[in-house]
């Protein structure tokens, strides 16, 4: 309900192909033969990595290449401004927060949206999940592809 944008396209779909939204999600059909995998990351490590990441960016001069950007209109488009990392720069460049606060918040929407991506593809029946921390995590995955087939 609080996202605009979601529900203008929802209604959009809905109007264009005569059913309801949920209807257009994609489904779990492969156009070719693949197997996935997907590597299960411990929560507190993955929440360090992000956050590594995200400091990591930022010295490599994230704050810079934002304000580059908004001198060439980045705040005037719809999607980019919005992106993660780059909405809280701009929070940060207008002066609503502070530098750290901007990074502490990019921190925390990066990883709720890791959560999102997670919960996403966990629903996907066709991928193999494996821990990401286990010593025989290269031998799973080729035990995965032979079982489907698709190594030798």
């Amino acid at each position: 309900p609080g996202n605009g944008r979601r529900i203008v396209r929802a209604l959009e779909v809905a109007e264009l192909s005569g059913g309801p939204f949920s209807a257009t999600l994609p489904g779990y059909e492969s156009v070719c033969e693949t197997t996935a995998i997907g590597l299960d990351v411990p929560r507190p490590e993955l929440d360090q990595r992000i956050e590594e990441r995200v400091r990591g960016i930022w010295r490599a001069g994230f704050v810079a290449e934002v304000r580059g950007l908004t001198a060439a209109g980045l705040r005037e488009g719809r999607t980019a401004s919005r992106a993660l990392g780059y909405a809280q720069v701009l929070r940060f460049l207008a002066g609503e927060w502070p530098e750290e606060q901007a990074a502490a918040e990019t921190v925390r929407a990066t990883r709720r949206f890791a959560r999102r991506q997670e919960a996403w593809f966990r629903r996907d029946p066709r991928i193999s999940w494996l821990a990401a921390d286990d010593p025989a995590v290269a031998d799973r995955a080729l035990a995965v592809l032979k079982q489907s087939g698709l190594a030798g």
